[in-house]
């Protein structure tokens, strides 16, 4: 957001002027950027350069907006052993103002509403004070700085994108988030002013940590850190870098701001990569199909088995079923036989029993029906057969009267 405002300032240099960084500008725009900055200073040669001196360098101070309020940062040299202590600030065309500042760096931010005036003088001295019964020493200290008052600052934020762009990306980047964490409001820092500032160490700073965090080696290489391939499990895919802290012997993954702030303040810090959200989605959506594919073919095999042994259980009914209508019809035509045969024996019995009895009762009704009978068949027999059947007649008279009784 910070890189597309100045961006947009940019566009509009030329369209107004800064009174009084005009020489400033000409130097961060100037052919030589290098040969230029070392004649300004350590910290231009870090900003444009890409350098960061071992020594310290005083040189920038910040830039007041006309009729406008301005937060500026003041800060007492303390060299005894005060932790806080209290400081009296005077502000030119404003009234006067008391602030507690506490080690290391014994700052303190104020609001100057410039008016009618090129340049507002500060200055500060120790003051001590109490509070609720206890006193707040007074800082051993005397200081004084001065403002320039413009009425814009299109050509500063110029010189800064210039300078950043100077740097590439992913060192401007780190710069400008440094800044941002330290609170340094660099749109309005004037780098070629003669006056020193508590922001000179901390931008000094920025130039010379944002190398160190470039410098050290990241679970992603040299790849887009927002997005690169990658393996998961065994499983291709694609991943996304992140920063990390180890607490408790845990991983915790943090963002890149409070990983530069980690930096700036000498703390340890890592890196690893993980599997991006999108990438992550689409993968479960296709672990998932193939879950639910290699289910669907299990039920169906399962299902298969069910049918063909219910197919083979039916066979083996309708078989079992077929062998008994078998034995049941072989039964029936076994038993109709028989009763067929028994009907057939039982008609003949009857047949033979009917002609005997109309024989017998023609004979008692008739005795000389015997003697017709002789000369022609009777229901189609031969009259030797007819006399063999009237033979035991005869022999039962015999008998009957053989067995006459005898006189006594």
């Amino acid at each position: 957001m910070m890189g597309q405002r100045w961006g947009e300032d940019g566009a509009a240099l030329g369209r107004s002027r800064s009174v009084g960084s005009s020489r400033f500008l000409s130097v961060m725009q100037s052919n030589s950027i290098c040969r230029r900055a070392l004649n300004l200073g350590g910290f231009v040669a870090a900003l444009l350069g890409g350098l960061a001196l071992a020594v310290p360098v005083k040189a920038g101070q910040y830039q007041l907006l006309a009729e406008q309020a301005n937060t500026v940062v003041v800060a007492a040299r303390v060299q005894n052993a005060e932790q806080v202590c209290n400081l009296e600030i005077s502000i030119q065309g404003q009234a006067s103002l008391e602030r507690e500042v506490r080690a290391p760096h014994f700052e303190a931010r104020i609001d100057i509403t410039p008016k009618d005036a090129e340049s507002v003088v500060v200055t500060w001295r120790g003051k001590s004070k109490r509070v609720n019964d206890e006193v707040v020493n007074a800082c051993p200290t005397l200081g004084r700085t001065q403002f320039q008052v413009v009425n814009d600052n299109v050509a500063l934020r110029a010189a800064w994108l210039s300078g950043l762009a100077a740097m590439g990306q992913a060192k401007a980047e780190c710069v400008r988030t440094a800044l941002q964490l330290d609170r340094v409001r660099i749109e309005w820092f004037d780098m070629n002013s003669p006056e020193s500032s508590p922001e000179d160490w901390k931008i000094q700073r920025a130039m010379g940590q944002c190398d160190a965090f470039l410098a050290q080696k990241k679970a992603w290489g040299e790849q887009n850190p927002k997005s690169f391939p990658c393996v998961q499990s065994g499983v291709k895919t694609r991943c996304e870098g992140f920063y990390s802290v180890t607490e408790n012997g845990k991983n915790r993954p943090i963002s890149a701001e409070a990983a530069i702030r980690r930096q700036l303040d000498k703390q340890p810090w890592g890196t690893g990569m993980r599997e991006t959200a999108g990438a992550k989605v689409a993968r479960q959506k296709q672990e998932q199909a193939l879950k639910d594919q290699q289910l669907a073919e299990e039920q169906a095999k399962v299902k298969a088995a069910i049918e063909a042994r219910e197919r083979e259980e039916q066979m083996a009914i309708e078989a079992i079923a077929a062998q008994a209508r078998e034995r049941k019809a072989k039964a029936e035509a076994d038993h109709a036989r028989r009763l067929q045969e028994l009907e057939r024996r039982e008609q003949e019995r009857l047949e033979k029993r009917s002609w005997m009895l109309k024989q017998l009762e023609k004979l008692k009704s008739d005795p000389k029906a015997d003697a017709k009978s002789d000369a022609k068949p009777v229901d189609g027999k031969a009259p030797e057969a007819q006399a063999e059947q009237v033979k035991p007649k005869d022999a039962a008279t015999s008998d009957v009267k053989s067995e006459e009784p005898k006189p006594k």
